[in-house]
């Protein structure tokens, strides 16, 4: 009979994604994540089957707390330019302090990996475009409420302001000073105008 696991999968993705965050995969030791989630090497790799496994869990469950913490506003029904203005102003606020510092860890992934792993790659797509659809519903609000010209091409400006994001999360990762973000902030933001 199969022993029953001691552990919650949930809470052990969860203490990964903190570690995996902060330090990247390659600087993330087994070791790491043992001490940190509690659980023996022989459990986490019965779990997850190996530190990849682990890793596209908590890649995974990352892009669910970004989805609902910084992209729930972008994608309501009423969401327009100010949306986007708060958005990146939690991003510059957000980068002098934990666990934001650290970036973005969809683009701290890209940056690591490249594009030499199909299963990465194919998570960091996925928010990618998350990100880039609930740029383009807030950008298509504005347009519809006369806030954005008609003219603007909002695919456009969405992917600038996604790749705009990307880019200061490197910055945050990179520890940029704050003057640099902050002018980063304002030219992302520019492109509303």
């Amino acid at each position: 009979m199969a022993r029953k696991r001691e552990f919650d999968p949930d809470e052990v993705v969860e203490k990964a994604m903190h570690l995996f965050w902060e330090k990247g995969y390659s600087e993330t030791s087994v070791r790491d994540l043992v001490d940190a989630t509690g659980v023996a090497h022989a459990g986490l790799y019965a779990a997850f089957d190996d530190k990849e496994g682990l890793y596209a869990a908590a890649l995974a469950k990352y892009q669910k707390l970004v989805s609902e913490t910084l992209y729930a506003k972008l994608l309501s029904a009423d969401a327009g330019l100010a949306a986007i203005r708060e958005f990146f102003g939690f991003i510059k606020m957000a980068s002098k302090a934990a666990p934001f510092r650290n970036g973005c860890m969809m683009a701290n992934t890209s940056v690591e990996f490249g594009d030499g792993n199909d299963r990465l790659n194919k998570l960091v797509h996925a928010n990618l475009k998350k990100l880039t659809s609930a740029f383009k519903n807030a950008l298509a609000n504005a347009q519809a409420g006369g806030d954005l010209s008609a003219d603007r091409n909002i695919d456009d400006l969405a992917a600038g302001l996604a790749a705009s994001f990307q880019g200061l999360s490197i910055l945050a990762r990179a520890r940029a000073p704050q003057k640099i973000i902050t002018g980063a902030v304002h030219a992302a933001l520019a492109q509303l105008d």
